[in-house]
């Protein structure tokens, strides 16, 4: 078979300005590059890569802590995503959530029935995984804690949706899976538990001796990196927009992963606006 493309990105955290109040260190997100980053993705994925699938892992925009504001800006950057030509999927960050009373406030934007779903794209097996919203809990630290945890239905639904595949298997999500201490992270070194889901041990162990998954893919850490754990790899993606360097251009980063009926690869790429 011919290899099949993926491209995934993440973070994007567009905002047509700052916003104040919402508790982020805004300098380390040059949100102001965030639409021009995703129009030359955009360009790039239509007229040079043409992949055969495209996920983003979360955190569309870069939330107002002010829900009319937030729907607003949630509506704006899904309808330039839908420039996209191909099949084109979404995981929902704790930015695109932090202001919402529930999941589906964004599932209606995105046009989902729910944000845990997944679909077999050839001889491919891919699993977009959602968060529940706690409203029990504050919208403090970006909304993390309110997002940070698979709902048990999700995780019964997750179970049977594996036993009943036995494709070579994908499973995308916003937050970290793996174990990481987070030394040298410029967000999450001192708050090491903010960089990752909640319940990711019952994940894990849901995941547990499954010789057929090819990765798990998250964002959220705001680095790129990967960890192999209990044999299963785990590939974290940056945010394109992030001031990675501190010299005031955003990352860019984005991944080509090639398939070529049985293994991965994953190519790590920049976008340069200059």
């Amino acid at each position: 078979m011919d290899k099949k493309k993926i491209i995934f990105f993440s973070d994007l955290h567009y905002a047509p300005e700052k916003p104040v109040n919402n508790g982020s260190i805004i300098g380390r997100k040059l949100i102001e590059y965030a639409e021009p980053l995703l129009q030359k993705l955009i360009h790039k994925i239509n007229n040079e890569i043409k992949p055969d699938l495209i996920i983003n892992l979360g955190d569309l925009v870069e939330d107002f802590n002010d829900h009319d504001k937030d729907i607003i800006n949630l509506n704006y950057i899904w309808n330039q995503l839908m420039k996209i030509e191909g099949r084109f999927y979404s995981c929902i960050g704790n930015h695109d959530l932090r202001s919402m009373s529930s999941s589906r406030e964004v599932e209606e934007i995105m046009a989902y029935k729910h944000s845990t779903f997944s679909f077999n794209i050839d001889e491919m097996h891919i699993v977009i995984l959602g968060t529940y919203v706690n409203n029990n809990i504050g919208t403090e630290a970006g909304g993390i804690f309110k997002t940070q945890f698979i709902s048990k239905e999700d995780l019964n639904w997750l179970k049977k949706d594996l036993n009943q595949n036995n494709l070579p298997t994908i499973i995308c999500t916003h937050f970290g899976v793996a174990e990481d201490d987070m030394k040298g992270n410029w967000w999450f070194e001192k708050c090491p538990e903010h960089a990752l889901l909640g319940n990711r041990k019952e994940l894990k162990e849901i995941m547990k001796n499954r010789k057929n998954i090819l990765g798990v893919f998250s964002g959220h850490q705001h680095w790129t990196k990967h960890i192999k754990e209990d044999g299963i790899p785990y590939y974290i993606l940056g945010s394109m927009t992030e001031n990675i360097q501190d010299d005031g251009i955003p990352d860019g980063v984005y991944f080509i992963v090639e398939f070529d009926g049985k293994n991965i690869e994953v190519i790590e790429k920049h976008i340069r606006l200059l």
